[in-house]
């Protein structure tokens, strides 16, 4: 696993502007040649330029897993043609809640979710992404997408996240948890992560 700090257009908070899924890099932003290539290096990903709805926000907007990238029903069709390109396996999930990334945290094992989403909600989300889902708030905030961070059997979480939640993520997910902070001590890990 390749490691490195760095920003996307003078940005801190990297994670925002990307997502990183079956060999691509979804990236909002227009990146100069010498960064481009240092990000597909680092993240083992090749670069696209795609913006979701509208926003230089894929990290945002975009969650999923190895069998499919979740994508909020207010994209826009030239976005779509942009990701059909890519060959990424896709499903278009209508909800009001249509910052699927700060709203969803995902691997293989399975997923948790905001509280806010309806039950008929969390059910598609399973059936989506192909795991089961458990509803939760972390730290008091219903975006457990924006606040946990997910890389292979290991996972970061808000450090205010209660024992009874990282529990949770836990057995979900089946990652260990460990409390962390972001770009000086934020607490949205998602927000300055890109993996």
């Amino acid at each position: 696993m390749h490691i490195t700090k760095g920003a996307i257009n003078g940005h801190p908070n990297v994670g925002l502007f990307g997502f990183v899924t079956h060999g691509q890099f979804l990236c909002g932003a227009k990146l100069r040649t010498k960064q481009r290539k240092l990000f597909e290096e680092v993240l083992g990903a090749k670069y696209r330029r795609v913006r979701i709805a509208g926003t230089d926000l894929p990290g945002v907007m975009l969650v999923g897993n190895s069998k499919r990238m979740l994508i909020p029903g207010i994209v826009f069709d030239m976005e779509i043609d942009i990701i059909d390109q890519a060959e990424i396996p896709y499903a278009i999930f209508n909800t009001q809640l249509t910052c699927l990334g700060n709203n969803i945290v995902c691997n293989d094992d399975g997923a948790v979710v905001s509280t806010e989403f309806s039950e008929g909600e969390v059910k598609k989300i399973s059936e989506l992404l192909g795991v089961p889902v458990a509803q939760s708030d972390i730290a008091g905030l219903t975006t457990p997408g924006a606040v946990i961070v997910v890389h292979g059997t290991k996972a970061i979480i808000h450090k205010d996240a209660s024992e009874a939640e990282v529990k949770l993520v836990e057995k979900t997910l089946k990652v260990d948890v460990s409390p962390a902070t972001v770009n000086l001590g934020g607490s949205h890990l998602r927000a300055g992560i890109l993996n």
